[in-house]
């Protein structure tokens, strides 16, 4: 059974109708491929060309299941939850299409860039990121790595180069919008934690200057970075 499981997590593609490579990353859906997942795609390679560890020669299969059975189907044989938005095995991300949008309508889409406002771009980035950050630092040693850092690394993956562009979310507002609790519904609240890591990350790496090695090193901890970058951020506000 553990063979035949992980043989099908290798090899997705025969399950799925369509199928269509992006650069290195081949797509497969049971839907037609065409426009809308063109566009997604066309999001998901912008996100991650801003990331320094990806690496463009490295394949990796993107399943896009668009229904909750097709999801299920393939989780259950990680023994993973059924109802999670996505899951990243054996060079191929896994995204759960049904649930993605049924979060979106919980949360209405709020707070905008966390990985629950209902985006497959959001999932699908933060999937593949897992791919190569398990790539840069090592599969088993990426594992032992503390979860806001990974998961904080792979948020910053999607974010970093798009949400500071976006009128209302440099990293200054969007650390705000995290801090205020009117901005978070029931359904939102539950990846809060991982909206914050994802920010440490972005202070780290792009306002600190950090580098990736930098970042991972047990130095740096999730409360010192946590209270350096609000500390920072306030001083920002005493400044104005």
């Amino acid at each position: 059974m553990i063979l035949l499981s992980i043989s099908i997590l290798s090899n997705p593609g025969s399950f799925f109708s369509e199928e269509k490579h992006y650069d290195s990353i081949t797509v497969y859906s049971n839907k037609p491929i065409g426009q809308e997942t063109d566009s997604i795609m066309s999001e998901v390679l912008l996100r991650l060309n801003a990331v320094p560890i990806y690496n463009p020669d490295s394949k990796y299969n993107l399943c896009l299941c668009s229904t909750q059975r097709k999801f299920s189907f393939f989780s259950r044989l990680t023994l993973r939850a059924n109802r999670v938005m996505g899951f990243s095995l054996l060079g191929s991300a896994y995204v759960n299409e049904d649930y993605i949008k049924e979060l979106g309508l919980k949360t209405g889409g709020q707070p905008k860039y966390l990985t629950r406002e209902g985006s497959i771009v959001h999932v699908a980035t933060h999937e593949l990121m897992h791919g190569y950050l398990a790539d840069t630092y090592g599969y088993f040693a990426s594992r032992s790595l503390p979860e806001w850092k990974t998961e904080g690394y792979c948020e910053y993956g999607v974010n970093q180069f798009v949400a500071p562009k976006d009128k209302g979310y440099s990293i200054t507002e969007r650390i705000d919008i995290y801090l205020d609790d009117s901005q978070w519904n029931r359904a939102a609240e539950i990846h809060r934690p991982h909206y914050v890591w994802g920010l440490m990350m972005e202070y780290l790496i792009n306002i600190r200057e950090l580098k990736f090695e930098q970042v991972m090193d047990d130095i740096v901890t999730n409360e010192k970075t946590y209270q350096e970058m609000i500390d920072w951020r306030n001083s920002i506000k005493d400044k104005n």
